[in-house]
């Protein structure tokens, strides 16, 4: 069995380039043989779980969405709990141990739309600067399928306000991206492939030109010791509760829902 426990190592200049810009796009972080065997279960899985939508208009959406898939598989659980992720997180952060957050399947239907430029941590009620997303297509994604893209080195200016993910946070963060001058990455990736990117870098995703489901999981880590952040607002108020096991505010983030993945 395929158990992702192998390491990934990293060089010193991979380290550097993530704590300055913001990301990093790490190549064949998972081999073809284990993405293959892991998207079987991720699939089958998530598909039993997106929601019902009302309409076959996809032009104006931006994904499909569930989360915390661990608690029905299995196989899932063996994947998004891997030692090898969490090590990568660990060694990009710098830190001894590291915690999962939690774990979503972002499916990016056929014509789907655009991702508008946000931040995870305006979601994540986690007081660091520290805590980072993992985000792995699960199959081949060239540009006109939409990968995730990033402002390079927008991390530096925390958080820029209540901006849940909408249209007010495209135009906002797009504006403020070339205000700033910051320059947008953003690559073909092939599955297994995987990013990693601070909770405060700005980032999005184009749309998906092509008429293939744009497949990718993300896993979600900080350090431990953490505590919860403020509840700022209603979306922290929810993570909390369903992710950090109704942690409350000042509390350590350390419930059950939030295992230490890798420890030195």
């Amino acid at each position: 069995m395929l158990d992702l426990s192998s390491e990934y190592p990293l060089t010193k200049s991979q380290i550097e380039e993530y704590r300055q810009d913001g990301h990093i796009h790490l190549s064949s972080v998972c081999t073809t043989e284990e993405v293959t065997s892991y998207r079987h279960a991720i699939t089958e899985a998530a598909y039993s779980r997106f929601p019902k939508r009302d309409t076959d208009d996809v032009s104006n959406r931006a994904f499909l969405q569930t989360l915390n898939l661990r608690y029905h598989s299995q196989r899932v659980s063996q994947f998004v709990l891997a030692k090898r992720f969490a090590k990568i997180a660990a060694d990009l952060m710098g830190v001894g141990a590291v915690r999962i957050y939690h774990e979503q399947a972002l499916f990016k239907e056929p014509n789907g739309g655009r991702t508008a430029w946000h931040q995870d941590q305006y979601y994540w009620p986690l007081a660091t600067n520290n805590a980072m997303g993992m985000w792995m297509p699960l199959v081949e994604t060239p540009i006109e399928m939409g990968p995730i893209q990033f402002a390079t080195g927008s991390q530096v200016n925390g958080f820029m306000g209540q901006y849940a993910i909408s249209d007010s946070s495209q135009d906002f963060f797009q504006q403020f991206i070339e205000k700033k001058q910051y320059s947008c990455w953003q690559v073909s990736m092939h599955a297994g492939d995987a990013t990693f990117h601070n909770g405060w870098t700005m980032h999005g995703a184009t749309a998906n030109q092509t008429k293939t489901m744009r497949e990718a999981m993300i896993v979600t880590y900080y350090p431990d010791g953490t505590t919860v952040d403020k509840l700022c607002n209603p979306s922290r108020s929810h993570d909390a509760q369903n992710f950090l096991g109704g942690r409350k505010e000042g509390d350590l983030a350390d419930s059950e829902m939030n295992p230490v993945l890798y420890r030195r």
